[in-house]
């Protein structure tokens, strides 16, 4: 029996966040007697460096981000780009974040092949109907929340899916020796370690992580807190920086930029705090670490982060339930 070729394309050709790290445990992970995994990413780093490691053909191939251009004429040679590829490879499947659903439908009506689509966050309004969602032969939730949204905006619940974001187990766990990688690189003095990890942009809300942060200290209670993550936006972490200068919490706070080696950092947490969730959540619990869910979600419906069994759950619009939480941590 031939072997089926996927095409996968990713959003970035780094692993800027955990959907990239997750793409590559899938990528990584499949049954390469039966599937042939070919990548397309839009520019070189560490993921396209990793799944070629692996002996995965993996691709550079600028696709622009479908609602970001406006002219047709780009859009229309960006789909033709990829529908030949998809020929010449003689592609059986594609597969792909819900942003690039309008190129991988064209490679279906194309090749007459089937595409799924995976979703993993909330989506604006309008997006399904904008993406086509619809159209898709089928689609991967990572929570029931993000199904129930699915539904709501057109899609048959038939073709929704959902599968859990994962962890590697033998990379993430608790450390067991004495050594702390955040201590001996950064707070040598420091005794609560607190981290929030999420690359620097608005929608992964360091800025409230700081509010939460100075009611802390305000407290009275003694911390080092850790903002982990590459720079998205750089107006956005120049006012984080100003928050910090205007409140004194420099001696307190520490960007660190993206780390290399989470499995080490997330081990040398005393607990990690997170305002929009994300796969860093089971990494961190992979760890024994305490895990801080700021959410909107019912708590009775999440699946990952429980309270007070796996986490504990707090009204996303409520930072003095997060304040509470953490103090209640650091005590």
């Amino acid at each position: 029996m031939d072997k089926i070729s996927v095409l996968y394309l990713t959003l970035y050709g780094a692993k800027v966040g955990g959907g990239e790290v997750q793409y590559e445990y899938l990528i990584k992970g499949l049954d390469r007697k039966r599937f042939h995994p070919i990548v397309i990413c839009p520019s070189k780093g560490d993921l396209v460096e990793s799944l070629l490691s692996e002996g995965i053909p993996t691709h550079i191939l600028k696709l622009p981000r479908w609602l970001h251009v406006q002219s047709i004429l780009t859009k229309r040679l960006a789909v033709q780009r990829i529908v030949q590829f998809a020929k010449k490879a003689d592609i059986n499947l594609i597969h792909s974040d819900y942003r690039m659903n309008p190129y991988m439908l064209a490679v279906s009506r194309e090749l007459s092949i089937p595409n799924v689509v995976h979703v993993r966050s909330k989506m604006r309004e309008n997006h399904a109907k904008y993406y086509s969602l619809k159209q898709a032969s089928s689609v991967i939730s990572i929570g029931h929340r993000y199904r129930d949204a699915l539904i709501q905006d057109g899609v048959p619940e038939e073709k929704i899916e959902i599968i859990f974001d994962a962890v590697d187990i033998s990379k993430f766990k608790p450390k067991k020796s004495k050594e702390n990688v955040l201590v001996q690189e950064y707070a040598p003095n420091a005794k609560v370690l607190v981290g929030f990890v999420g690359r620097i942009e608005l929608a992964k809300r360091q800025l409230d992580f700081l509010r939460i942060v100075k009611d802390i200290l305000s407290s009275g209670r003694e911390a080092h807190f850790f903002v982990i993550g590459d720079i998205y936006s750089k107006r956005y972490h120049y006012k984080l920086k100003a928050f910090c200068n205007e409140n004194e919490l420099n001696p307190y706070v520490t960007f660190t930029g993206r780390l290399s080696n989470m499995p080490a950092v997330l081990a040398s947490l005393d607990f990690l705090l997170t305002l929009s969730g994300g796969s860093v959540m089971i990494e961190a619990m992979s760890c024994g670490i305490p895990v801080i869910f700021a959410t909107s979600a019912d708590p009775l419906k999440l699946h990952i982060v429980q309270h007070n069994e796996t986490g504990i759950v707090v009204s996303k619009t409520s930072l003095n339930s997060a304040t509470k939480a953490a103090i209640d941590l650091i005590d």
